[in-house]
């Protein structure tokens, strides 16, 4: 989740003063990226002879706008002012300046040409486009957990975002099979989340109406956790993100004391349609150490860092677990 003070996912524009980003040319508001063309079918037909970014994000928005999860998505990222472009992200999927609304979406160092042409490419960034919206659908409704919650708590809910992120990916590129857009579901198939796309269209196969119920796409959710990567991954991405909290902090424990109940992790899972389909499984997820466990001893060890940090009071770079003492012992 994102604070006032810090981004997750969001890059110090001041330290990478080599990205184009600077240069507002290269930020466009969605909604003139979706009216950028009149001809709608002229723009599939020529996607391959762009020359410009601005005219992929507009083929990629048009894609996504045959979706109906993906278009609700859009639809609200529009009316909010949101800007989006593509940069050289170093590897990264995608960032997200809350303040001042603007999605950054990785360009794999290609050029606007290359990237057209290649179908791979293109529809890499479609489902980055998914995942980065519904990360913005989610920061409008929570804001940041560091605000409410405790270090150990974050992990998890962050993980559970992380995971609804690629889940939705998942359901909007199988709407957009349904809609004559199959290479982004065979895109999905061969990528890193594969697994999950074949957990979700293996419970429709075995029962159409789990589309409806929300069980397919639980079944996809939890197979996110079942890969330790996937998980050690966003671990490492929360802890950083916690670093920066408490760089940034003038106060020693910035973070909140809240413990999440069953509903703060239910209501992660709503999705356009008011649906929530992790619905009666917050509890279960709150507890299960699949869900909540943290087997990697590099990651356990920086959180037991932070969470030292925070009982420790730093005087003379020496710490102190008792103020009074570390008064005492440097008065000044």
């Amino acid at each position: 989740m994102k604070s006032p003070k810090t981004t997750k996912k969001a890059i110090d524009l001041t330290a990478l003063r080599d990205l184009a980003v600077l240069d507002v040319q290269n930020e466009w508001f969605l909604a003139d990226l979706f009216d950028l063309t009149s001809d709608y079918h002229d723009l599939f037909s020529d996607i391959c002879d762009v020359q410009d970014y601005n005219t992929v994000l507009s083929w990629c928005l048009h894609v996504l706008g045959e979706s109906p999860s993906g278009r609700a998505m859009l639809k609200e990222a529009m009316e909010a002012d949101w800007k989006i472009g593509l940069e050289d992200l170093h590897g990264g999927e995608y960032c997200i300046d809350v303040e001042r609304k603007v999605l950054l979406l990785d360009n794999n160092t290609l050029v606007p040409s290359a990237l057209g042409r290649s179908s791979y490419f293109r529809n890499m960034t479609v489902v980055t486009l998914i995942k980065a919206l519904r990360d913005v659908w989610q920061e409008k409704r929570h804001g940041a957990f560091d605000v409410y919650y405790r270090p150990e708590h974050i992990m998890t809910l962050e993980r559970v975002r992380a995971a609804d992120c690629a889940a939705v990916s998942i359901l909007v590129g199988w709407e957009l099979r349904n809609e004559e857009h199959g290479a982004v579901w065979r895109h999905l198939i061969g990528s890193e989340n594969g697994d999950m796309a074949m957990v979700y269209s293996g419970h429709l196969e075995r029962d159409p109406s789990a589309r409806f119920s929300g069980r397919a796409l639980a079944a996809a959710f939890k197979q996110w956790f079942k890969d330790e990567q996937r998980v050690n991954s966003c671990d490492h991405d929360t802890l950083e993100y916690l670093d920066d909290v408490l760089a940034e902090s003038s106060v020693l424990n910035p973070f909140g004391k809240k413990k999440p109940g069953r509903m703060a992790v239910e209501v992660l899972s709503c999705l356009p349609d008011k649906t929530a389909y992790l619905q009666g499984m917050g509890a279960e997820i709150m507890a299960d150490p699949l869900y909540c466990g943290m087997d990697d001893p590099i990651n356990q060890s920086h959180l037991f860092h932070i969470l030292y940090d925070l009982e420790a009071v730093i005087v003379g770079d020496v710490p102190f677990r008792d103020a009074d003492l570390a008064r005492r012992i440097f008065p000044e």
